[in-house]
Protein backbone atom coordinates (compact mmCIF):
# COMPACT_ATOMS: atom_id res chain seq x y z
CA UNK A 1 0.00 0.00 0.00
CA UNK A 2 1.31 3.51 -0.96
CA UNK A 3 -0.22 4.66 2.77
CA UNK A 4 2.89 2.72 4.14
CA UNK A 5 5.35 3.29 1.87
CA UNK A 6 4.19 7.56 2.40
CA UNK A 7 4.26 7.17 6.32
CA UNK A 8 7.77 5.70 6.17
CA UNK A 9 8.88 8.23 3.83
CA UNK A 10 7.41 11.14 6.61
CA UNK A 11 8.94 9.03 9.31
CA UNK A 12 12.25 9.03 7.97
CA UNK A 13 11.93 13.10 7.09
CA UNK A 14 10.88 13.12 10.99
CA UNK A 15 14.01 10.78 12.01
CA UNK A 16 16.57 12.92 9.81
CA UNK A 17 15.11 16.34 11.66
CA UNK A 18 15.53 14.41 15.14
CA UNK A 19 18.38 12.80 15.70
CA UNK A 20 21.60 14.49 17.22
CA UNK A 21 24.61 15.29 15.75
CA UNK A 22 27.03 12.66 14.75
CA UNK A 23 23.89 10.10 14.37
CA UNK A 24 23.71 8.62 10.22
CA UNK A 25 20.37 8.66 9.76
CA UNK A 26 19.79 6.39 6.56
CA UNK A 27 16.75 5.04 4.64
CA UNK A 28 18.31 1.32 4.58
CA UNK A 29 21.25 -0.16 6.26
CA UNK A 30 24.29 0.68 4.65
CA UNK A 31 26.14 -2.39 5.83
CA UNK A 32 29.22 -0.20 7.17
CA UNK A 33 30.47 0.25 10.75
CA UNK A 34 31.93 2.87 10.30
CA UNK A 35 30.13 5.45 12.64
CA UNK A 36 30.08 5.11 16.15
CA UNK A 37 26.01 5.54 16.18
CA UNK A 38 23.31 4.44 13.14
CA UNK A 39 20.08 4.45 12.99
CA UNK A 40 18.00 3.40 9.25
CA UNK A 41 14.84 1.86 8.39
CA UNK A 42 13.97 -1.82 8.23
CA UNK A 43 11.46 -3.66 6.77
CA UNK A 44 8.25 -2.27 5.86
CA UNK A 45 5.00 -4.91 5.90
CA UNK A 46 1.27 -4.18 5.01
CA UNK A 47 -0.38 -6.74 7.62
CA UNK A 48 -3.70 -6.39 7.97
CA UNK A 49 -5.80 -4.87 5.31
CA UNK A 50 -9.83 -5.07 6.02
CA UNK A 51 -12.99 -3.60 4.04
CA UNK A 52 -14.83 -1.25 6.04
CA UNK A 53 -18.14 -1.26 3.94
CA UNK A 54 -20.01 -2.99 1.11
CA UNK A 55 -21.31 -0.31 -1.27
CA UNK A 56 -20.56 1.21 -4.96
CA UNK A 57 -17.78 3.10 -6.12
CA UNK A 58 -14.51 3.69 -3.89
CA UNK A 59 -14.21 1.45 -0.72
CA UNK A 60 -12.74 2.76 2.48
CA UNK A 61 -10.01 0.21 3.45
CA UNK A 62 -8.59 -0.24 6.77
CA UNK A 63 -4.85 -0.74 6.51
CA UNK A 64 -2.25 -2.00 9.63
CA UNK A 65 1.07 -1.78 8.52
CA UNK A 66 4.83 -2.19 10.69
CA UNK A 67 8.27 0.01 9.80
CA UNK A 68 11.24 -1.48 11.73
CA UNK A 69 13.52 1.51 12.70
CA UNK A 70 16.89 0.17 13.38
CA UNK A 71 19.55 1.52 15.74
CA UNK A 72 22.91 0.50 16.79
CA UNK A 73 25.37 2.59 19.34
CA UNK A 74 29.20 1.11 19.26
CA UNK A 75 31.38 1.76 22.44
CA UNK A 76 34.94 1.36 22.37
CA UNK A 77 34.90 -0.72 25.56
CA UNK A 78 31.77 -0.21 28.25
CA UNK A 79 28.72 -2.18 27.03
CA UNK A 80 26.61 -0.39 29.60
CA UNK A 81 28.09 2.85 28.08
CA UNK A 82 26.76 1.64 24.78
CA UNK A 83 23.22 0.47 25.93
CA UNK A 84 22.89 3.59 27.66
CA UNK A 85 23.23 5.96 24.74
CA UNK A 86 21.17 3.49 23.16
CA UNK A 87 18.05 4.18 25.30
CA UNK A 88 18.61 8.31 25.01
CA UNK A 89 18.66 7.51 21.09
CA UNK A 90 15.85 5.40 21.49
CA UNK A 91 14.09 8.58 23.16
CA UNK A 92 14.87 10.40 20.71
CA UNK A 93 13.57 8.00 18.40
CA UNK A 94 10.17 7.85 19.70
CA UNK A 95 10.19 11.75 19.91
CA UNK A 96 10.22 11.29 15.87
CA UNK A 97 7.47 8.46 15.54
CA UNK A 98 5.53 10.91 17.94
CA UNK A 99 6.61 13.88 15.76
CA UNK A 100 4.97 12.43 12.51
CA UNK A 101 1.93 14.76 11.51
CA UNK A 102 -0.78 12.38 10.62
CA UNK A 103 -2.47 14.96 8.15
CA UNK A 104 0.44 15.05 5.97
CA UNK A 105 -0.06 11.39 4.37
CA UNK A 106 -3.72 11.08 3.06
CA UNK A 107 -5.34 8.14 4.87
CA UNK A 108 -3.04 8.39 7.77
CA UNK A 109 -4.99 7.73 11.27
CA UNK A 110 -2.39 6.96 14.23
CA UNK A 111 1.77 6.14 14.19
CA UNK A 112 3.13 5.20 17.40
CA UNK A 113 6.02 2.41 18.79
CA UNK A 114 4.44 -1.08 19.23
CA UNK A 115 7.49 -2.79 20.55
CA UNK A 116 11.26 -2.52 20.65
CA UNK A 117 14.02 -5.26 21.46
CA UNK A 118 17.51 -4.69 22.73
CA UNK A 119 20.75 -6.72 22.12
CA UNK A 120 24.11 -5.78 23.50
CA UNK A 121 27.59 -7.56 22.96
CA UNK A 122 30.79 -6.94 23.64
CA UNK A 123 33.42 -7.83 21.16
CA UNK A 124 36.73 -7.75 20.40
CA UNK A 125 36.49 -4.27 18.70
CA UNK A 126 34.46 -3.05 21.52
CA UNK A 127 30.89 -2.72 22.79
CA UNK A 128 27.50 -2.42 20.78
CA UNK A 129 23.79 -1.90 21.51
CA UNK A 130 21.34 -1.98 18.82
CA UNK A 131 17.93 -1.72 18.69
CA UNK A 132 14.74 -2.57 16.72
CA UNK A 133 12.00 -0.36 17.07
CA UNK A 134 8.60 -1.60 15.53
CA UNK A 135 6.40 1.16 14.74
CA UNK A 136 2.59 0.25 13.75
CA UNK A 137 1.21 2.24 11.37
CA UNK A 138 -2.67 2.31 10.83
CA UNK A 139 -5.03 4.07 8.16
CA UNK A 140 -7.99 3.94 5.87
CA UNK A 141 -7.06 4.00 2.12
CA UNK A 142 -10.24 4.35 -0.54
CA UNK A 143 -10.27 1.43 -3.17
Amino acid sequence: MALIFETKSALFDALKAAVPTGVQCTWAETGKADRRQQVWLGAAVDDETAPVAMRAGAKPTNVTGYVEVNAVVISPGNPIDAERALYALRTVICGAVAGVDVRAVTGLIDVRPESTSVETSETTDGAYSALTMRVRIRGRVYQ
